[in-house]
C-alpha cells in the first residue's frame, strides 16, 4: 500500500488507540502506556491486561474500524473538493431510516447509551454516508436502452384509468358550505374561495386543485360526484367523512398510457437508486485504491490490504 498516487493519509498509533473506543469506553493513551501490564479486570484471580485487549482489537475488528475511518476521510475530502454539503433534511431522513432498523427513535437512542455513542457522532456519520450517496450517483450514467427497457417492463404502472382533475372546497358544517355555494352562484371564484375558506390541509393552499385521480383514489361519496358531473361545473353541496363539499370538474381524461418523455426523469432516478448500492461500492474501492495509506504496523496493514476491494462502504450505525 505504499508509493500509491493520490491524497496521503497516515494512519499513526495515536490513530490505532482510538481503535480501543469500539467496544470499550476505556482511554487507551499512548503507545507507551498501552503496551504496560495495567490489569483491567480480573476473573476468578486471572488477570486481563490493557495490552491483551488492544491486541485484541487491534488484529480482531480493529481493520475493518480502521478501514470506515479511512474511508470516511477518503469520503469527506472529494466532497469538499466537489462542495457537496448534505442539508439537514437529508440527515433527518436517514436517521429516521436508522431509526425504523432500529425498531423507532427511542430504541435507537438507547442503543447509541449502550454502545456510548453519542448522537451528534451518530448525525456526523450519517451526514458522510449522504456525501457518499451524492458522490456516487454523480457517477452513475443512465443509458437511453435502459430507460426503454424498463418502461416496457414496467408499462402496467405507467397505464391509468378514466381521470378527472377537480378542485375541492371542504367545510366543517352544511351551513358553511351552503354559505359558500351561494357565494359561488353569485360568481364567486372557485379557486380563491377554496385559499380563504377551505379547511382540506391538502388542496387549499393550491386553490382546491386535487390535481389528477382515478375512482378509488378517494372517498366514494367524492369519485360518485365527480365523475358524474359535466366538466366546468360545480355541485351541490354534498356531506363527505370529513365534513361538507363542494367539486367543480376541470378537465378529464380517458384511459391511456403516459409517454415514455413523461415519465423519464422518473425512470432516471429510479434506475439510479438502484445502482447508487453499486456505484459507492465501486467509487470507494477505487479510491482506496488510488490514495497513499500509510499503516506501519505490518500485520495490521496486511489485514486491511485484505479488505480494500471487498469491504463494504462504512456502516453509519455500525459502533
Amino acid at each position: 500500500m505504499s508509493d500509491r498516487s493520490g491524497p496521503a493519509i497516515k494512519i499513526t498509533g495515536a490513530i490505532l488507540g482510538l481503535l480501543c473506543l469500539a467496544l470499550s469506553t476505556i482511554s487507551c493513551g499512548d503507545n507507551e502506556e498501552a503496551g504496560t501490564e495495567r490489569v483491567l479486570a480480573e476473573v476468578n484471580g486471572v488477570p486481563i491486561t490493557e495490552a491483551q485487549l488492544i491486541e485484541r482489537l487491534r488484529y480482531g475488528p480493529g481493520p475493518r474500524v480502521l478501514l470506515a475511518m479511512m474511508d470516511r476521510l477518503l469520503i469527506a475530502a472529494e466532497a469538499a473538493r466537489r462542495n457537496i454539503r448534505p442539508g439537514a433534511e437529508h440527515v433527518e431522513l436517514k436517521l429516521s431510516q436508522a431509526a425504523s432498523r432500529f425498531g423507532s427513535e427511542r430504541e435507537l437512542a438507547a442503543m447509541l447509551r449502550q454502545r456510548g455513542t453519542s448522537m451528534a457522532e451518530l448525525k456526523d456519520r450519517l451526514r458522510v454516508d449522504a456525501m457518499l450517496d451524492r458522490i456516487a450517483t454523480e457517477q452513475i450514467t443512465v443509458e437511453d436502452s435502459a430507460i426503454e427497457q424498463y418502461y416496457q417492463e414496467s408499462i402496467d404502472e405507467f397505464s391509468y384509468g378514466e381521470q378527472v382533475r377537480a378542485r375541492l372546497i371542504l367545510a366543517a358544517t352544511r351551513e358553511n358550505a351552503e354559505a359558500i355555494k351561494l357565494a359561488l352562484d353569485s360568481g364567486g371564484d372557485f379557486a380563491g374561495l377554496a385559499r380563504q375558506l377551505s379547511i382540506d390541509p391538502g388542496s387549499a393552499e393550491q386553490g382546491g386543485d386535487m390535481g389528477y385521480f382515478e375512482r378509488g383514489d378517494y372517498a366514494e361519496e367524492i369519485t360518485e360526484v365527480a365523475f358524474a358531473l359535466p366538466v366546468g361545473k360545480i355541485s351541490d353541496v354534498f356531506a363527505v367523512p370529513d365534513g361538507y363539499c363542494i367539486l367543480k370538474v376541470e378537465e378529464r381524461r380517458p384511459a391511456g398510457i403516459e409517454l415514455l418523455e413523461q415519465v423519464r426523469e422518473q425512470i432516471v432516478s429510479r434506475l439510479k437508486h438502484q445502482r447508487r448500492p453499486a456505484a459507492r461500492q465501486e467509487w470507494l474501492v477505487e479510491q482506496r485504491k488510488r490514495a497513499r495509506l500509510q499503516i506501519p504496523d505490518a500485520r495490521l496493514r496486511e489485514v486491511v490490504e485484505a479488505l480494500l476491494d471487498t469491504a463494504p462502504p462504512p456502516n453509519p450505525c455500525e459502533f
